[in-house]
């Protein structure tokens, strides 16, 4: 049938699971197709789409066009354990500006206006995301750099979607960049992690959990739980919930470890800070990459990336604009969240 579309989804038991669905089917619909084949319960997990996170109780009655889940789209499920944009118009705007990576100012040969007013050729595009992807990051942030002055940059971020229309892309390219934006995406958060058992995708109910609990490897009609360390990723080998046992399990977040790795740098003017930040609220590590000195985690808290001060119950920033110099927290040594 011509309205209905196939969508891959990846991450229970390592496996990928394929699903056929209508079109303009809603989220819940999604989620009893995945429970038909999986046996779960749409409430034991969550999924992610480039970057975007399908929470059933929290979007259950939206469309899967709101998610802009087309033909092939990939997902990924990511188990939930216990402890022991609007669509772009038809029309793409062309511009005579050059090129904002190579320079090319050809007049025959037009260039994309990105939302944020900078010109890009679409070959150009597609071999930034590509560089993007290939290194690990999951965000598309706009490379353009002031030629005057190589320390300003601009700070948009563009939407998947505008990508996915703009850059030269085939089907088999689309669905690749669906994959390495999920993958990428759920690695670096570090929330995620794979079950030794059967490496379906988890995540911690509870940020304090260290001692978790697959529902997929466990037997609990015949006594059996499948236990394992969530930072040493091996079987839990004691009574309590603090040290698993393990030898090699240091018992500390990993995120602590890439926090006390990062390079300093200068933003805005200011020297010798940190060059990678745990999210205040969601302890997710973010990467400065350029321009100013404040940031939107993808749980929507906003931070200064220098001093660590969110804005104030006014909404204001308590340490100034994006460009003026404040004073440098000291390097995080504990994760918020945990």
């Amino acid at each position: 049938m011509e309205n209905l579309i196939q969508l891959f989804v990846r991450g229970f038991k390592g496996n990928t699971t394929t699903i056929d669905i209508h079109k303009d089917a809603q989220i819940k619909d999604l989620f009893r197709k995945l429970e038909d084949k999986t046996g779960l319960k749409p409430g034991a997990y969550q999924m992610v789409y480039v970057s975007k996170t399908i929470d059933f109780e929290q979007h259950k009655d939206k469309h899967l066009t709101e998610f802009h889940l087309e033909n092939h789209s990939n997902l990924f499920m990511v188990l939930r354990l216990h402890g022991g944009s609007k669509e772009l118009d038809d029309c793409v705007e062309l511009t005579d500006l050059p090129d904002m990576i190579t320079w090319d100012d050809d007049k025959d040969g037009k260039r994309a206006k990105m939302p944020c007013g900078h010109a890009i050729g679409p070959d150009s595009l597609t071999s930034y995301c590509h560089s993007l992807l290939d290194t690990g990051r999951y965000r598309f942030l706009c490379p353009w750099v002031d030629p005057a002055n190589a320390g300003v940059g601009c700070p948009a971020e563009w939407d998947f979607v505008i990508v996915r229309r703009l850059a030269v892309l085939t089907d088999a390219e689309k669905r690749e960049f669906e994959r390495k934006i999920s993958e990428n995406y759920l690695r670096r958060t570090v929330n995620i992690q794979e079950c030794p058992g059967c490496r379906s995708f988890c995540q911690r109910r509870s940020g304090r959990d260290r001692r978790m609990i697959c529902p997929v490897c466990s037997e609990p009609d015949k006594g059996r739980l499948f236990e394992f360390c969530w930072y040493c990723l091996n079987k839990w080998r004691t009574p309590g919930t603090t040290k698993c046992g393990n030898d090699i399990c240091s018992g500390k977040d990993p995120r602590i470890a890439i926090l006390a790795a990062a390079k300093v740098k200068t933003i805005v003017g200011v020297p010798d800070v940190p060059g990678r930040r745990a999210c205040i609220k969601c302890g997710m590590i973010i990467e400065h990459v350029t321009a100013c000195k404040h940031m939107k985690c993808v749980c929507d808290q906003e931070f200064c990336f220098i001093c660590l001060k969110p804005k104030n119950d006014r909404g204001n920033w308590q340490c100034g604009s994006y460009r003026e110099p404040c004073a440098v927290a000291p390097r995080q040594t504990e994760v918020p969240g945990e």
